[in-house]
């Protein structure tokens, strides 16, 4: 009757992880695996038991770290994304206590100053970052020719 349920135990743990691919179940597979061997070995339901217990631990322990680091998949970038180090232009004041206006690439966007600084409607800016749905700027250092805006 052991091999059953370890059969069983087993085939429901590689399901559920090929449906989900999330490194939640596949340790449990593994150890069902080897109380299967052990159970052939001959050993009593307890020693399979502890040997499920211990590989899946283990193999949870050692492989998902590794699994992980070379699974993990690279953050895709939005459209927003690719604003960040554009250039553009104040068309709205931002001050310390508000935000403003950037236009950039022909868009009017929500702005605040990186530094809490007073930027000037007309003054060029650079995109340091992006949260949520506002511009992170900073004054554009002069002199350079890039401009971002349409």
């Amino acid at each position: 009757m052991g091999i059953i349920v370890w059969l069983i135990i087993f085939l429901v743990t590689i399901i559920i992880e090929l449906g989900t691919l999330s490194l939640v179940t596949i340790w449990f597979s593994a150890g069902a695996l080897i109380a299967i061997v052990i159970k052939f070995i001959g050993y009593n339901m307890t020693t399979q038991l502890i040997g499920f217990i211990i590989t899946s631990i283990l193999t949870f322990l050692l492989f998902r770290p590794i699994l992980v680091k070379h699974i993990k998949n690279p953050k895709t970038k939005t459209n927003t994304d690719s604003l960040i180090g554009r250039t553009g232009e104040v068309v709205e004041e931002i001050t310390p206590l508000t935000f403003g206006l950037v236009k950039v690439n022909g868009q009017v966007w929500t702005a605040k100053s990186v530094e809490d600084t007073l930027l000037k409607e007309g003054t060029m800016v650079e995109i340091i970052k992006i949260e949520g749905v506002k511009l992170i700027v900073k004054e554009k250092q002069r002199g350079s020719m890039e401009c971002g805006f349409s």
